[in-house]
């Protein structure tokens, strides 16, 4: 299995979506229509709209169109060296642009401060979770198999 396969077709949604112009995707990354089209998902555009994972490429924005899995078991990309993900645990997209790491709640500022940004930093973060984990990964794995759209 490689990143961009589907694992299982138990509850697969697929769908074709416009690529915005200019934009790259590789399969098996995240991806999130920016209101212009599909580009790379990035935490605060996951926070925002539905993550989904590209079937295929598309190099600037050809073609024009991709298939994308919008609830299913699949292997997207995952950033290696940001800690191993366990069976069951969520995720959420990295700070690596399309791929998925495993979730940590972000955390309210303390509660002497009136900190609104920060604040609202950790309510996006915690908003950012696209998936369950179905399978054990290591640290140093760079893709993890999950049931995206599905948050348990």
């Amino acid at each position: 299995m490689a990143a961009g396969d589907i694992l299982k077709e138990a509850l697969l949604v697929v769908e074709t979506f416009p690529v915005k112009a200019g934009a790259s995707i590789a399969k098996g990354e995240l991806v999130v229509d920016d209101g212009a089209g599909i580009v790379v998902a990035t935490a605060a555009l996951a926070a925002a709209g539905k993550a989904m994972m590209a079937l295929m490429a598309s190099v600037a924005a050809v073609p024009a169109t991709i298939e994308c899995v919008v609830v299913g078991f699949v292997e997207a990309k995952k950033v290696a060296a940001t800690g191993a993900a366990r069976k069951g645990d969520k995720l959420m997209v990295s700070g690596t642009a399309g791929a998925v790491t495993k979730f940590v709640k972000g955390a309210m500022p303390a509660a002497d401060t009136y900190n609104t940004v920060a604040a609202q930093a950790a309510v996006d973060k915690n908003l950012g979770v696209v998936g369950t984990a179905t399978e054990t990964t290591l640290d140093a794995t760079t893709t993890q198999k999950m049931l995206l759209g599905v948050i348990g």
